[in-house]
């Protein structure tokens, strides 16, 4: 449990101990002026607080229920250090690297007048053994340096000297207890001990009886008062110049069942001014993440979609998928659609969110222009918050965040199959997070994913959810004039439109164009207006060698009040070793066999009727056929339905074989 946050309670329980024991709890047996060198070598570490920026709330803060140092004191405290030399301080690594990528700045030091001091340079770091010496840009006058002692015997009284809950320095006793191995290989021994250590403690000393440091206080356990210090020998004999990062990482990803364990040793040269330090060690670390996702990808290839027999049935079907799902492989090994449980919230006119997990479809108010939508990160993020439940606890309250104001940082990712994503982060300086949304544009809004993490890997989290966009199924979906709208907006559109051709009159005409097919639709067919619904059922499939991301079937409704649709699908061969179900589907097409035969059925209050065409002159051997269907509301008798069947065939026609 890293030690750093504050608990009120905690330092009241602690005060009223030091005041019946006669200050025992709080300072043992310590002579006077030992206490008092304690004190003046050791020191808060604090960060700088982050001013309010865009964030609104939907009421006034109520601050009178934060603790008054809390609400008044403009740093906030995040752990301990201690001085061993001359412009030498010491502190836990886990303290120092709080201000890796912080919206609260860097950490520094404030001593028992509240004075701060600036790092200047880090001197020796270690990842694994959790430690940093580092240097002021301006020497405290009064600053103490603490002697190193030796390890004392067993059950000799120890004292925790540091920031306890961040209310002020604190010595407290107990005993040293005994050396543990390092977890993963053993190569040194943590110091455990019973002196009491709080949030706020890491980086503090450990000191003997005379007031020697004997370790740095890192921390404590989850379920008893038996607590974890690095002995300072492994600080002091660390090579100077040196910065060890290394970490054992697992990498894994929520698409497949498999893991890469990622084991990091790399040397930084050493000393460095504390931000350039921050940028090397991210570049590292980023570098580490990297390397392991690209070796979990490489050591599966054969298994990952689009390759491996478990990809063949969603390379030859044509779903709908109007909230965006992943794909991932199944325990049976085949790669399926992940299943949407979608929380809609409603906006005014006719907008709505929907959520899952981190997952969103958004669509725009009408009158809220798509361009507004894209361009304007404020009111994304306003229409968003509607949805998503960001609050600020105060005390014992908690308040709702209506706004977060416009993005602080903008981008954008195209993924393998030339989607552009739009990638905007938004800052929450209360918590030194941000809330990052990765999405699509559509013809309604917006479709996408949304993560919140830690200010410090919130761009480590952001590249693993990018490398996942490969994996997105998603439908484009809207009404004719959202449509002509969208078709605007050709900075945001995936590459395949390039190669799309969509000519839109409403209440007259509908014309859809690609290299595989062809569909016009006139109100003879389908009853037009504005409000006249076109679904682009994009999907993955083989197109000779490569697996493309294109348009695999359209859907046209008469408008979101009715169930009049028609719609047509593409169908390509499978192989002899694909499912079962593809092979049958695929012969009852070639055959003309019911579904496929024009023969109308009833279901739910519909009627439908479909069947199978190919290209001009293909005949038997094509390789390409595409279903067409027509649905309409109640009974139907056969006849109409194959009158209107017979449109849709003139008015469709295949161009690939």
């Amino acid at each position: 449990m890293i030690l750093r946050s504050a608990r009120l309670k905690a330092v009241l329980v602690l005060t009223m101990l030091c005041a019946l024991t006669g200050g025992r709890v709080c300072a043992g047996e310590l002579a006077a002026d030992v206490q008092r060198d304690l004190r003046r070598a050791t020191f808060e570490v604090v960060q700088l607080k982050p001013a309010e920026g865009a964030v609104t709330y939907e009421r006034p803060l109520p601050m009178d229920l934060m603790p008054y140092q809390q609400r008044n004191d403009k740093y906030r405290s995040i752990g301990t250090a201690f001085a061993i030399a001359a412009n030498r301080y010491v502190t836990a690594r886990h303290v120092i690297m709080v201000g890796l990528d912080s919206q609260f700045g860097p950490p520094a030091l404030r001593d028992e007048a509240g004075k701060v001091y600036e790092i200047d340079q880090v001197l020796r770091f270690s990842d694994r053994e959790d430690f940093v010496v580092f240097s002021l840009r301006e020497q405290p006058k009064d600053v103490q340096y603490l002697k190193a002692g030796s390890k004392p015997a067993l059950n000799q009284t120890v004292f925790s000297v540091g920031n306890a809950l961040g209310q002020g320095v604190v010595i407290r006793d107990g005993i040293y207890t005994s050396d543990t191995p390092e977890e993963q290989d053993g190569q040194w021994s943590w110091l455990r001990f019973t002196a009491a250590a709080s949030p706020g403690n890491s980086g503090g000393p450990l000191v003997d009886q005379r007031g020697r440091v004997i370790g740095v206080v890192l921390r404590k356990s989850p379920s008893e008062n038996l607590n974890y210090a690095l002995s300072i020998t492994q600080v002091l004999n660390a090579k100077e110049g040196e910065g060890k990062v290394g970490s054992r990482t697992v990498v894994r990803l929520p698409i497949i069942d498999a893991s890469e364990t990622i084991v990091t040793d790399e040397r930084i040269a050493l000393p460095k001014p504390l931000a350039q330090f921050y940028s090397m060690y991210l570049e590292v670390m980023t570098g580490a993440m990297q390397r392991g996702t690209t070796q979990l990808l490489a050591h599966n290839a054969a298994r990952l979609f689009p390759h491996g027999a478990g990809s063949e049935r969603l390379l030859h079907v044509v779903e709908h998928a109007m909230f965006p799902v992943r794909l991932h492989e199944a325990q049976n090994g085949i790669w399926v659609m992940g299943a949407a449980n979608a929380r809609t919230v409603q906006l005014e006119h006719n907008g709505f969110v929907q959520l899952d997990g981190g997952t969103l479809r958004l669509r725009a108010p009408d009158g809220a222009s798509l361009s507004a939508l894209y361009g304007d990160s404020k009111l994304f993020m306003d229409l968003f918050l509607n949805a998503y439940p960001l609050r600020r606890a105060v005390g014992t309250d908690s308040v709702r965040v209506t706004s977060l104001g416009k993005a602080t940082k903008e981008g954008t990712y195209t993924d393998a199959y030339g989607r552009l994503w739009q990638v905007r982060a938004w800052a929450i300086p209360y918590e030194d997070a941000m809330l990052t949304v990765i999405s699509l544009p559509t013809p309604e809004g917006s479709a996408g994913f949304f993560f919140r993490a830690s200010a410090a890997v919130t761009e480590l989290v952001n590249l693993q959810e990018q490398l996942l966009l490969d994996y997105v199924y998603v439908t484009m979906e809207g009404t004719l004039a959202q449509w002509q709208a969208y078709l605007e907006q050709k900075s945001v559109q995936p590459k395949v439109f390039e190669t799309l051709k969509l000519e839109i009159d409403p209440e007259r005409r509908v014309r859809f164009q690609s290299r595989r097919c062809e569909l016009v639709v006139t109100p003879t067919l389908l009853k037009l207006s504005k409000d006249s619904v076109l679904r682009m059922n994009f999907a993955f499939f083989r197109d000779g060698e490569p697996t493309v991301w294109d348009v695999g079937g359209l859907a046209m409704r008469e408008s979101g009040q009715t169930q009049n649709w028609i719609n047509v699908w593409r169908k390509s061969e499978p192989s002899s070793g694909s499912p079962e179900n593809l092979q049958s589907d695929w012969n009852k097409a070639k055959a003309h066999e019911f579904p496929y035969n024009a023969t109308i059925s009833n279901e739910s209050g519909e009627t439908r009727i479909s069947t199978s065409v190919v290209a001009a002159g293909a005949g038997d051997a094509a390789k390409i056929r595409y279903g067409l269907r027509i649905i309409a509301e109640g009974t139907q008798p056969q006849e109409a339905m194959s009158r209107k069947l017979d449109l849709l065939q003139h008015a469709f026609k295949v161009l690939e074989q």
